[in-house]
């Protein structure tokens, strides 16, 4: 289950298995199933996250 997290005005979903945050709850789903699924990372997935950006 990701965690929702409010992060001064925004709010971020984290995916529970790698801790990768996302803007899109949806992203943080896909993410989370894969994770789950295959225990890796998928990069097509994890390019939407916010650790991507920095």
């Amino acid at each position: 289950m990701i965690k929702k997290v409010q992060e001064n005005k925004d709010v971020v979903y984290i995916c529970e298995i790698c801790d990768l945050s996302y803007e899109d709850k949806e992203w943080a789903k896909k993410c989370e199933n894969w994770c789950r699924k295959n225990d890796s990372c998928n990069l097509k997935i994890t390019s939407h996250s916010l650790e991507s950006e920095s």
